[in-house]
């Protein structure tokens, strides 16, 4: 089994991957109107491997902490801004008027995920 740290730092890549997508998607369709294939290629590619791998290591991570269900409600809340983001992702390459808002949007799901994770509320 890998060390927490090993899991953190793969999951920190993996939140990396998933933003940096995101900002990608909105900036090349709402900014040029582009549909160019290969930016939402390498866009939808990339987020799809970093939400694989945040996924997977938040469930080292909580192995590591020794979680056991059922799981606190943090868990769950941070499994539906996971989904968040793929959905995101989705409205991005379909609606580039939404851009400020999910972009914005984004932003605030970061940061609820970033508490979430740190303070463990519930």
């Amino acid at each position: 089994m890998m060390s927490y740290t090993a899991y953190k730092v793969i999951h920190l890549a993996g939140i990396f991957m998933v933003l940096l997508s995101l900002g990608g998607m909105l900036v090349v369709h709402s900014i040029s109107g582009s549909n160019d294939r290969r930016w939402r290629t390498l866009a939808s590619a990339t987020n799809g491997v970093g939400l694989l791998l945040t996924f997977v290591a938040g469930f080292g991570l909580m192995a590591r902490l020794e979680l056991d269900w059922p799981w606190p409600l943090w868990v769950y809340l941070k499994m539906l801004i996971w989904l968040g983001f793929g959905f995101f992702m989705a409205l991005a390459g379909r609606l580039p008027q939404l851009a400020t808002v999910l972009w914005w949007g984004a932003l605030v799901l970061a940061v609820v995920a970033a508490g979430l994770a740190n303070f463990k509320p519930f």
